[in-house]
């Protein structure tokens, strides 16, 4: 499996088993209301790591650091949305901090880190228990090995 799947087949683990979460999704817009409380895990996007080194043929080890999205959903009868999101918020965060796998798929075991998180409570916003929150993962891709599976 290519390293980035495996992150994001990771990242999906790793929601399930947040306390009090319903169901775990990949890729998608609308839970129905009775899958919620839940969580959306999104691929999002990658990059090449600014410092890698220019000039390497196509073959060299890339450093790449990409940027998935986890979203919680909670049902619209929740009271306290803001206290729920947020404990949601933390629970994701040190469960995505502390998970040694994830952490061993990542570029010198550097793990994820938290790059930002935003919720629908905003003024001019709705009022929708939403909140999410994108992570930066660092990894090597390798050219040539990410068809076979290769870690």
């Amino acid at each position: 499996m290519d390293t980035r799947e495996a992150i994001l087949d990771r990242l999906v683990a790793i929601a399930g088993d947040v306390a009090g979460i319903r169901k775990v999704f990949r890729n998608m817009s609308s839970p129905d209301e009775t899958d919620l409380p839940a969580i959306i895990v999104l691929d999002a996007d990658e990059g090449a790591d600014e410092g890698d080194p220019p000039g390497r043929g196509p073959l060299a080890p890339r450093r790449m650091i990409m940027t998935p999205q986890l979203f919680v959903v909670l049902p619209e009868a929740v009271k306290s949305i803001g206290t729920v999101l947020n404990g949601y918020r933390a629970e994701l965060i040190d469960a995505v901090a502390t998970d040694a796998t994830l952490t061993a798929m990542t570029t010198n075991g550097l793990g994820a880190r938290l790059l930002a998180s935003q919720t629908s409570l905003a003024w001019g916003r709705s009022m929708m228990g939403e909140m999410g929150m994108s992570f930066s993962i660092p990894y090597i891709l390798f050219p040539g090995r990410v068809v076979d599976g290769t870690i």
